[in-house]
């Protein structure tokens, strides 16, 4: 599905050896980092957020020392590291110290090091103890993603940080609960772009499922060229995920239930992690969908003790298929602003789902400002076309509200 999980896991075996008798094949800190954080189960925009900071913070260096005390001191970044490691700077001055330190007022004798620039005296204790406890250097790269991880995920304002969708607003959040550095929005405007140059670089946006169908015209009577739906019907039909409610008609006015819901979004997410489907029906035909649906966390007890052969709603479909695909099969490339859509507010129950499948490109609204209708029952015209967006993520839409 995704074009460069090659290349992904040849950095992450390359990453895991330490490259330690292949000095020829070193990667840069930059892909080592990207690699890593991928490995620990980040988003692609969750990691390009959090590198698109630490580059403007120290340049992907985990020996980086905040330059003006390498001027005030006349020491190298590899100079003091060293000293750190073998005691000559104690932890009481690693932490804040009048010899290095360059800031005054209640961050005297603070000073910045290491990739994120820790300054904060609590912080640069915390990191010197995590080092010595792992009997690392303190500019060790892997030592200090393992402490960035480690203080970021104790922020609650950070909460689901790491499945993010999207790159800019991943930066912004980042910059502001993690670094807060103060910068001017100029200087936030940098790192969103630093940001995007590293998804640009290493991330793969693409979702592309298999299409063991083949959609000719008159496949289906009820679905002429000229509809609207034309084409999200043959896209759903040749990926598999919809199928006429006949031989000869797919009946695109006709409604949705919530186990076709359910089922629909089982098997979207059953292919993007798997690549086939792997069902095997017993009992009532949904219920195999249902149980993986619920186990996997595409739907909530509410949902999976609910009668889910009633018509599904717009709302419905949506929250359920925002669970589908994870933070990387549903990156956003469309700037929808909170409340912008004018029949759901981001604070809604149903927003975050809607918001995510705006931003998305999987929901486009029902006129030119974007409207939802979330209460009206889904059609399958309207489900053929937000299935077929799941699963082919090149016919995804640009919206602007």
């Amino acid at each position: 599905m995704r074009l460069k999980t090659g290349l992904f896991l040849l950095l992450a075996a390359l990453f895991s050896i330490q490259l330690l008798i292949l000095p020829s094949l070193a990667v840069s800190n930059q892909e080592q980092i990207w690699v890593y954080l991928r490995g620990q189960g980040l988003s692609q925009p969750a990691v390009a957020g959090i590198m698109g900071n630490l580059e403007a913070e120290s340049g992907y260096y985990p020996t980086n020392l905040e330059d003006s005390v390498n001027k005030k001191t006349g020491l190298s970044d590899a100079e003091f590291t060293a000293m750190v490691d073998n005691g000559t700077i104690s932890r009481a001055e690693f932490s804040r110290s009048s010899t290095y330190g360059v800031y005054g007022g209640v961050n005297q004798g603070m000073y910045g090091y290491g990739l994120a620039q820790w300054t904060w005296y609590t912080l640069k204790e915390g990191l010197y103890d995590f080092a010595k406890a792992q009997g690392k250097s303190i500019g060790d790269l892997t030592m200090q993603l393992d402490y960035l991880l480690k203080t970021s995920r104790s922020l609650k304002k950070l909460a689901g940080y790491e499945q993010s969708t999207d790159v800019a607003a991943a930066a912004r959040l980042f910059h502001k609960v993690y670094e807060n550095s103060g910068s001017s929005e100029a200087m936030i405007a940098k790192r969103v772009a630093r940001a995007q140059a590293v998804f640009d670089k290493f991330g793969d946006a693409s979702v592309t499922f298999p299409r063991p169908n083949l959609f000719t015209s008159g496949r289906f009577t009820d679905v002429q060229k000229g509809d609207w739906f034309y084409s999200p019907v043959a896209q759903a039909y040749e990926l598999g995920l919809m199928d006429g409610t006949s031989a000869a008609l797919f009946s695109p006015k006709g409604n949705v239930t919530l186990a076709q819901t359910i089922t629909m979004a089982a098997r979207v997410h059953s292919i993007y992690q798997t690549g086939a489907e792997n069902f095997k029906q017993t009992g009532t035909w949904y219920q195999v969908y249902l149980d993986y649906a619920y186990k996997n966390g595409i739907i909530d007890q509410a949902m999976y003790t609910s009668d889910v052969n009633k018509a599904a709603s717009r709302a419905q479909f949506a929250t359920i298929f925002a669970n589908a695909l994870p933070a990387d099969g549903l990156i956003s490339i469309n700037n929808i602003s909170d409340n912008a859509i004018p029949d759901v507010k981001s604070s809604d129950a149903i927003g975050p789902a809607v918001y995510k499948l705006y931003r998305a490109g999987i929901l486009t609204g029902n006129d030119g400002r974007g409207t939802f209708l979330p209460w009206n029952a889904i059609s399958r015209a309207e489900a053929a076309a937000i299935v077929a967006r799941m699963g082919d993520s090149s016919v995804r839409q640009s919206v602007k509200l």
